[in-house]
């Protein structure tokens, strides 16, 4: 029977309770401790769904209505009504031992591609408000009169951060977005405009919290062009992209209106 060197026994033990804490303590300090994921909520709403899709027959003006701002939570009522989320401190306000410190570098912006809600599009008072009244021969376009339930896609600006305050731009009570979408070539080109206001007091900051996000609805296109869309976030100096979802579009939906060229 082989005989084993009880010091050659004890030596390999130690040397791999050596090796194990060395990559132990590697890890721990090279490798920063991982954000959590946002995990898209469950919708459940009693509002009826919308079986009509807009097919513009042009680049759409954006308007994204902020709804709410959120905790994470599992399941989400998008038709609930929320306390107004223009004054932050209704929904969250940190307590004294807290020190509030901010970061943009936890948002993400999730284009949730399973649900369908409907949403009420409405005239995007800012561009009539903002470009009509210094141009009454203007025609009017869509934008400027549709009323009307139409299918949408929710969206969610998050804060994955676990102990940073992020914040977002916001006109009017609009968060600044757009959607841009893939031509034939590939290339990302807007199917969108913003029109910005004139008004100082039309813009402001939100913060969202670590471990919120904020809500806002898309319009669900339909048309004869399948491409890959994705939204563009316009957050002060930086742009945030979301996800890419499939939408059919209309390729005329790349251009402006010939009477908005000159924005």
């Amino acid at each position: 029977m082989r005989s084993f060197n009880p010091i050659l026994i004890v030596v390999s033990i130690l040397t791999i309770l050596l090796f194990v804490s060395i990559i132990t303590v590697l890890s721990s300090c090279g490798i920063p401790p991982q954000e959590p994921e946002f995990k898209i909520p469950i919708i459940k709403t009693d509002k009826q769904k919308s079986s009509l899709c807009l097919m513009p027959q042009y680049m759409m003006n954006a308007w994204y209505d902020l709804e709410c701002v959120k905790p994470f939570c599992s399941e989400f009522d998008p038709d609930r009504k929320y306390a107004d989320t223009m004054k932050t401190h209704q929904f969250w306000k940190p307590t004294e031992e807290v020190k509030q410190t901010y970061s943009k570098k936890g948002l993400v912006v999730i284009v949730d591609t399973i649900h369908e809600i409907t949403m009420t599009k409405r005239p995007i008072w800012a561009s009539y408000l903002f470009h009509r009244s210094f141009d009454d021969n203007r025609p009017l376009l869509q934008d400027d009169t549709l009323t009307q339930d139409v299918k949408s896609f929710p969206v969610y600006i998050a804060n994955v951060s676990n102990t940073k305050t992020a914040t977002i731009e916001i006109q009017d009570g609009s968060i600044m977005m757009i959607v841009e979408a893939q031509d034939k070539h590939r290339k990302w080109r807007a199917i969108e405009y913003w029109s910005h206001s004139w008004c100082g007091n039309s813009y402001y900051t939100l913060d969202i919290p670590p471990q919120y996000f904020a809500f806002t609805r898309g319009v669900k296109c339909s048309g004869d062009f399948l491409t890959s869309c994705r939204l563009k976030v316009l957050n002060g100096g930086d742009s945030l992209y979301s996800n890419e979802f499939k939408m059919s579009i209309s390729t005329n939906q790349f251009n402006r209106p010939v009477s908005y060229k000159e924005r």
